[in-house]
Parts: structure tokens; sequence; C-alpha cells
């Protein structure tokens, strides 16, 4: 049987998980290494959930499972989470301004699932 190709919204939603995972653990690494200005602990855990779940959500998708349209609701929840940490901190380098505006683009197209 021959895999069907993602159409226009998934391979968008695929695409913003990718970079939101991306940025996500950049940032992660970003407060773990000092080189920003906070290390709130809950900040750290919410930047990894994010990152985590928007790899789930990309796998669940790249597999057509049936599962990715629950798994998007739980991406846009966690996305949004993250990017209003991220926005509620100081941005000397622009890095959170970064990591929020990733987390709100995968929040956008999860939700259009």
């Amino acid at each position: 049987m021959k895999l069907k190709p993602l159409n226009e919204k998934m391979e968008q939603c695929l695409a913003n998980c990718l970079e939101c995972h991306r940025i996500c653990t950049a940032t992660a690494a970003h407060v773990m290494h000092g080189d920003s200005h906070h290390s709130e602990v809950l900040h750290l855990v919410s930047l990894l959930d994010c990152a985590q779940i928007c790899l789930v959500h990309a796998d669940f998708m790249a597999r057509r499972s049936p599962h990715h349209s629950h798994l998007a609701r739980e991406c846009a929840e966690i996305c949004i989470s993250c990017a209003t940490f991220c926005e509620a901190h100081s941005d000397a380098d622009g890095m959170m301004t970064e990591c929020a505006k990733a987390c709100r683009a995968c929040a956008d197209s999860c939700t259009d699932m």
C-alpha cells in the first residue's frame, strides 16, 4: 500500500512542530548554560515539555497516525503555555521572542488540525 502524501495543512504543521522543537530545545540549553538572565525551573520544564510534544506530534503526523488529531490539541495547549513563559521574561538577546514566535506559530497550525 502506497503512503498518501500529507496535505498542505499537515505539511505546514509538521514543519512548525519541528521548528518549535528546535527552538525550544535551543532556548532550554540557553537557560541551562546561564546565557540568559533567569533560570526559572517552571520555564525550563515548559520549554522541554514543548520541545518533546512537538517532536512526538511531528512523528505521529509523519506516519499518518489516526491519533495525531488529539495530539494536535495537546501540542497547541503546551505551545501556548511555553510562549507565555517566554514572553514573560526579559529578552536581551531576542532568544525568548524567537521561541515565543515559534511556539505560537506551531500552536496556530496545530489548532488548524
